[in-house]
């Protein structure tokens, strides 16, 4: 059976074949759509190396070592070298979905956080049943919320991974060795 190799094409082809796989990703209009495309397009192990290396990209911007994220994961320095060789470049995707990740990840705390406070408290009950008779407090929390120090937040959602409490238990054991 012949193997299909993308450079085998004549240039024109090849360039309209990348171009509509583009496009044909591009049409997909919720996540459900993207969940059952590539539930169709790959299999459960390749969208686990896919996951993976993206994993592996947030913990190199989060400035983990390659010994690190090779005892979290338990992947090989060539995947890690590679998905670095790709942070490094100007047009890494990898940065566009880190930032993005990391934008969805703070929002999912911020609204974690904030649901926890919410629970804690009868006053906070009362605010919200009377919104206009605790109006400056209401203000005063709200500013408050946006003073919140981005830069926690901000290695917080680096580490809100589905590894994150593999790489905690991690850490805790490695600064308990003598």
């Amino acid at each position: 059976m012949p193997v299909f190799h993308l450079n085998n094409l004549p240039k024109q082809k090849r360039i309209q074949m990348i171009g509509e796989f583009y496009d044909t990703i591009d049409f997909l209009k919720n996540r459900d759509e993207i969940r059952l495309f590539f539930k169709s397009l790959l299999t459960a192990d390749e969208i686990a190396n896919l996951m993976r290396r993206i994993e592996i990209a947030v913990l190199l911007s989060a400035k983990f070592t390659y010994d690190q994220i090779m005892e979290t994961l338990g992947v090989g320095k060539p995947k890690i070298a590679s998905v670095h060789k790709n942070l490094l470049q100007d047009d890494s995707g990898y940065k566009i979905i880190i930032k993005r990740l990391i934008e969805n990840r703070k929002n999912r705390l911020i609204k974690i956080k904030k649901e926890n406070k919410d629970n804690l408290s009868q006053f906070k009950t009362l605010k919200k049943k009377y919104p206009v008779h605790f109006l400056l407090p209401n203000l005063l929390d709200a500013a408050l919320e946006k003073l919140e120090d981005d830069k926690s937040l901000e290695k917080e959602a680096l580490l809100f991974t589905p590894s994150a409490t593999f790489i905690k238990d991690n850490m805790k054991s490695k600064n308990k060795k003598p």
